[in-house]
């Protein structure tokens, strides 16, 4: 391997972390807020307006194929499932019926080993600050990982972990600047068309 693509490998994480830590800071500091004074009203749309747009976007995801083969067990990473659980054990059950985002980045609905890789450091990394919010769930509404708060709780204690499988396939597979950019970019993107979802309550379509 060239110094060129030891330098990419070495410094995505890092750079993915540094380049996207605004996006994260105002999803979660607007999440944190919502926790201070929720209702289980407010928690039904928090949870609705995720679900459309996670779900669009690891359906094309998954279309890709051959996770296993690239270190992250995708399956085990989908949220989907997730928010649709909890939105069952909160007695919604028509998550049929919830609007779904056609307004998703341009990489997400086009599938490929690069862009789903792009979807995936996005949706990954923001399941690394989500313990704030589940515990404020558990204080503020009863709700716990086991009774409508799978979403938030995420991996729970696996959650270091986790993310260190993930980094370790996503340095092995960008080894070009070119990747390590195309990454970053779309993580960002990703980030603000869900910003722009949430902010219209999951209505812009």
């Amino acid at each position: 391997m060239n110094v060129e693509s030891v330098s990419a490998t070495t410094s995505i994480l890092q750079r993915l972390r540094a380049e996207t830590r605004p996006h994260h800071n105002f999803i979660e500091t607007a999440l944190e807020r919502m926790s201070d004074a929720i209702t289980l009203g407010t928690y039904h749309q928090t949870l609705a307006r995720f679900h459309g747009f996670y779900r669009p976007l690891e359906v094309g995801m998954q279309s890709v194929g051959g996770w296993a083969d690239r270190g992250p067990d995708f399956a085990g990473r989908r949220k989907t499932q997730l928010l649709e659980a909890d939105l069952r054990a909160l007695s919604v059950g028509y998550t049929a019926e919830l609007l779904l985002c056609t307004d998703l980045p341009p990489h997400a609905t086009v599938a490929t080993v690069a862009t789903a890789f792009d979807c995936l450091s996005m949706l990954e990394g923001a399941t690394l600050d989500r313990h704030v919010i589940s515990r404020a769930l558990e204080k503020s509404l009863g709700i716990t990982p086991q009774a409508g708060g799978q979403f938030f709780y995420g991996y729970g204690e696996r959650t270091g972990k986790m993310w260190q499988v993930f980094g370790a396939a996503l340095t092995s597979f960008a080894v070009t600047p070119y990747d390590h950019d195309e990454i970053v970019s779309a993580a960002k993107d990703t980030f603000t068309k869900l910003h722009r979802w949430n902010e219209t309550g999951g209505r812009h379509q």
